[in-house]
């Protein structure tokens, strides 16, 4: 079985690119690389996720479960720049992408942690996810 984006530090060669992330409200080119979800555009279901959510709340901890290299935690930030956002996500290379992203950004209230790191404390005013969950056929049967 091949190594899969949910590997907390992914063995494949690093080939990086970029894509862009277009909204009626903004514009971010983030960098992807291998080993990640979705490397090569930004996947379809985050898009209709982004397009249609209703606005996040203007303040508080918003959370981002899964987050990848940053999209849906990217506009969170965007749209709610009094609130503080959270990427959580398992792939640290992810994570260092994220990172990456938000500072190419200016975005500063974002932070990019490991799930395990979260401090099981906190409340979040809103959680968005587009869990990209691929197990298989057999196992989806």
């Amino acid at each position: 079985m091949g190594e899969h984006y949910f590997a907390e530090r992914p063995g494949t060669a690093s080939r990086r690119r970029t894509v862009d992330l277009v909204l009626p409200d903004l514009h971010l080119r983030l960098d992807t690389d291998s080993g990640v979800f979705s490397p090569d555009r930004v996947d379809p279901g985050t898009r209709v996720l982004l397009e249609t959510v209703p606005a996040p709340p203007n303040d508080g901890d918003l959370l981002d479960l899964g987050c990848g290299y940053g999209p849906i935690a990217l506009t969170l930030a965007k749209r709610s720049p009094e609130a503080r956002v959270w990427g959580v996500d398992v792939n640290q290379r992810a994570l260092d992408l994220a990172e990456s992203n938000a500072h190419a950004a200016g975005l500063d209230n974002v932070r990019f942690i490991l799930a395990d790191d979260l401090d099981p404390g906190l409340r979040f005013a809103a959680i968005w996810s587009n869990p990209p969950i691929r197990i298989g056929k057999a196992a989806l049967h």
